[in-house]
């Protein structure tokens, strides 16, 4: 701008000369459109720069969901068989005790059924003894045919010496017709001698295929349940030719799978399956992996459409720029009025980049911090307590008898209770480091960092004081009012084995320990 300047006062006094203005005006030109190319060239780069970082972006947090989705399907997963694993041990306990040899179906039929009324997931339960013989079943009568010797499960049991929970693949109940996922224990004679017999849970696969169909992300999506060794025992979409198949030989599962213990890549599964975005783990307790992919297409369908509108934008902008490099004076004068355009474009958009990052931080209902916003939070002053070994504390309360609040004075009544809470607790006197969330339904939680047992007994306090201040009236509560419930537990992660779900677990414990006893109190955990 200073030799625009410079250059207009020099092409002012030449023309008062009556001097030739040719060169300074080529040379002006030739400067705005060196201007201009260049302009074109930092605007193209950002744009560059912006539509990488945002594609970065939507990779990590579509990497951040799936992976999300993928713990969900394993706890499902994990709980099934921890399910199966107690009722079985159960079992085999009762029928070692009593002796395999004084077993009648008349005995185990009713305690069968009884075990097995509140697990939808499953089919049947079977004993077999030591010839492979079916003796006892949940069904009312044993089937015509009892020899099951050439199942995988019994050959397995009877070849191997162990007492941990078997899981076999997947195969068809001679019995209902349907698949299932055989779930065996092996049972031997009380002294440990040699090989008893087999008790057998079925488990239905339309259990899993229920469950899976809640979590479809898109029609390319794939969720997948398979045993380490790479069989699959559920693929969602449902598809009964891929059940029992294996994904071994894929370099997707002998790359990642089969060597890290959880992970998220992006691949295919073989040459004829578009890459995905694929998030896996192993359970801890069994032979058991969890597989979720997302196609790329749908992780990056809203980052594509805004980097078509800043595409747009820009070709817009470079036309318009080409076509006002026409006129000298109309040049300077739109490109001014441009670059002001995008300057109020860049602020506005880093407002509203401020207001989401604000959205995505706070509770809607409350204006306090959300839950997201608080595990972030946490870890980070987790891993500061660490370094500096310092103390942090945690304080998790609930409201009693939340739920007959709402039955009696309404949903809407309850909502405007919660937000007279949250507004109680933004309004203690916390340090700038403390964090208070709303940790879930009538749930909140604060965290402070640096703070001993005496002074999180003292902010509980203050917290209690608060809630009970309000003097909300709440005829269902033994008090007559809304009272809390507080769990307070301070740890020192630098020392003890801690963690930060470890933490929260010890509040919510004390928390508990209130409820107990009767809540309206403070707990110490």
């Amino acid at each position: 701008m200073l030799k625009l300047t410079h250059f207009f006062g020099r092409r002012r006094r030449k023309k008062d000369s009556d001097s030739l203005d040719g060169p300074p005006r080529f040379s002006l030109s030739l400067q705005v459109a060196a201007s201009a190319v260049l302009l074109a060239v930092v605007l193209v780069s950002l744009t560059g720069w912006h539509l990488y970082h945002t594609y970065q972006l939507a990779l990590w947090r579509s990497q951040n969901n799936i992976l999300n989705l993928t713990q969900a399907l394993s706890q499902h997963a994990n709980d099934t068989f921890m399910q199966a694993e107690l009722l079985l041990t159960d079992l085999a306990q009762r029928i070692t005790h009593d002796g395999l040899d004084a077993v009648e179906q008349a005995q185990l039929h009713p305690l069968f059924t009884a075990k097995m009324r509140d697990l939808p997931q499953v089919r049947g339960i079977f004993l077999y003894d030591a010839a492979g013989r079916m003796v006892a079943t949940s069904d009312a009568a044993l089937p015509a045919n009892t020899d099951f010797t050439d199942r995988d499960y019994y050959r397995y049991h009877r070849d191997h010496n162990d007492t941990q929970l078997h899981i076999g693949k997947v195969i068809r109940s001679r019995l209902s017709g349907g698949l299932i996922l055989p779930v065996s224990l092996r049972i031997n004679h009380p002294d440990g001698s040699c090989f008893a017999g087999v008790l057998l849970e079925s488990v239905v696969i339309d259990y899993f295929r229920h469950f899976y169909a809640r979590f479809v992300i898109d029609d390319d999506s794939t969720l997948m349940m398979m045993l380490n060794n790479g069989t699959v025992l559920y693929r969602h979409p449902y598809n009964e030719r891929a059940i029992g198949s294996s994904i071994s030989a894929s370099p997707l599962y002998q790359q990642h799978i089969d060597q890290q213990t959880s992970g998220v890549m992006t691949g295919a599964l073989n040459n004829h399956d578009p890459r995905k975005i694929y998030s896996f783990t192993h359970l801890q307790q069994f032979p058991v992996a969890i597989t979720t992919g997302m196609s790329l297409n749908q992780a990056l369908v809203d980052w594509r459409q805004d980097a078509i509108s800043h595409v747009i934008l820009v070709v817009i902008f470079l036309a318009l720029l080409s076509l006002l490099a026409i006129s000298f004076i109309r040049q300077i004068r739109s490109r001014m009025r441009v670059e002001e355009e995008l300057r109020h474009a860049q602020r506005e958009l880093r407002k509203l980049n401020q207001s989401l990052e604000h959205l995505a931080r706070r509770d809607g209902l409350t204006g306090l911090y959300n839950r997201r916003h608080f595990d972030l939070a946490l870890t980070d002053e987790f891993n500061r307590a660490v370094a500096s070994h310092e103390s942090l504390g945690i304080i998790l309360l609930d409201i009693d008898f939340f739920k007959q609040y709402n039955d009696l004075y309404g949903h809407v009544a309850g909502d405007n209770c919660l937000k007279r809470i949250g507004e109680a607790l933004k309004a203690l006197p916390l340090r700038h480091r403390d964090r208070v969330a709303r940790y879930g339904g009538e749930e909140f939680i604060i965290l402070l960092p640096q703070t001993d047992a005496a002074g999180a007994r003292e902010v509980a306090q203050r917290v209690y004081e608060a809630i009970t201040g309000l003097a909300i009236r709440h005829q269902a509560s033994p008090t007559g009012a809304l009272t809390p419930s507080i769990g307070v537990y301070v740890g020192q992660p630098a020392i003890r084995d801690e963690s930060p779900s470890r933490m929260v677990s010890r509040a919510d414990t004390a928390l508990y320990q209130a409820k107990g006893e009767g809540r309206n109190r403070i707990c110490f955990a």
